[in-house]
């Protein structure tokens, strides 16, 4: 399959970290669950002490959810979505969502030559993170995309000033 910038053993590394944290929600194949899967990330990243992730984990996952569901068949048995996220602490939030399409996935590029804004593909997902990746699932109905967004800690000096960390800082709104 495709990938982009990764290195699965770096990723299989940090997936397999004992000071990794996961969670992991199972979701129905309809739009609705796009806005669900945004909340379920929010809500985990606030639970892990990493709320400064959250506009950029938030745009990852819909992105991810919205192709799986754009995928889904009409089969209700095959069709659920499952997004696992796992922090390793210091070092990465990595999000994985369970597509059913199992074609290698490819970012579009918008009429410029640059890479798309707004749900294009995986362009938001190509911006946002290091190293992205799609697999085959084991179970053979499709493929597992993961996306590899790295922690910036933040620097002893700026955690005496108040500073934010420079993830948070170049995106503070939320869409």
């Amino acid at each position: 399959m495709n990938s982009h910038q990764i290195m699965r053993g770096n990723m299989l590394e940090a997936l397999a970290s004992p000071t990794a944290l996961s969670a992991c929600m199972n979701l129905p194949s309809r739009p609705e669950s796009v806005k669900t899967a945004r909340d379920f990330v929010a809500d985990q990243l606030a639970c892990w002490g990493h709320p400064d992730l959250e506009y950029a984990a938030t745009l990852v996952c819909s992105e991810l959810v919205t192709n799986a569901v754009t995928h889904a068949t009409p089969d209700p048995s095959t069709s659920d979505c499952m997004v696992v996220l796992t922090l390793v602490p210091g070092q990465a939030l990595i999000t994985q969502v369970a597509d059913p399409d199992p074609a290698p996935p490819v970012p579009k590029a918008n009429f410029s030559g640059t890479l798309a804004e707004h749900g294009r593909g995986l362009s938001i997902v190509t911006q946002l993170t290091a190293h992205w990746s799609a697999s085959p699932r084991p179970d053979g109905k499709g493929k597992v995309i993961s996306a590899y967004l790295p922690i910036v800690e933040q620097p002893a000096c700026a955690a005496r000033t108040g500073s934010t960390r420079p993830i948070a800082r170049a995106r503070t709104e939320r869409s």
